[in-house]
């Protein structure tokens, strides 16, 4: 995606405090020089892969906030991917009883599991599960009656 002068200028020059962009017109925020045209080309190439990894990283965090599953497909799956026992195990396994007990009650009866769930991030990491696949699980369990 082609980033846009305003883009350019935000990521190639960030602490400038803020830029506006009026047609030709250009002003930093904290009222120092504009980079000349020139400047600001010369700063495209770099600028459109930090603004393309951006956006594919809000991306990500926008399709992760939107998978959601009932407490029957969030156990499904971890039945179909053969971990329902290992999660329970890990969750047995925190040394802080009111912890424990925190993620046992929201493990038994959320009614609802979000795949950005503080205690989802938590579990996976415990057990050291790509973030990648939790993302594609999720999905397909979206499917599950």
């Amino acid at each position: 995606m082609i980033a846009t002068i305003h883009d350019i200028l935000s990521i190639a020059w960030p602490d400038r405090g803020g830029w506006r962009v009026y047609g030709e017109e250009i002003t930093a925020g904290d009222g120092g020089p504009v980079p000349t045209m020139e400047e600001i080309e010369a700063a495209r190439p770099a600028a459109e892969i930090l603004h393309a990894a951006h956006l594919a990283a809000a991306t990500l965090a926008n399709t992760r906030a939107n998978l959601i599953l009932t407490r029957a497909q969030f156990g499904e799956m971890l039945i179909r991917r053969g971990i329902k026992a290992t999660v329970l195990a890990a969750i047995a396994a925190i040394p802080d009883q009111t912890t424990r007990d925190i993620m046992t009650e929201w493990f038994e009866y959320a009614p609802t599991v979000r795949r950005t769930s503080p205690k989802v991030e938590a579990i996976r990491q415990q057990l050291m599960i790509d973030a990648d696949d939790v993302d594609l699980w999720f999905t397909e369990a979206m499917s599950y009656e």
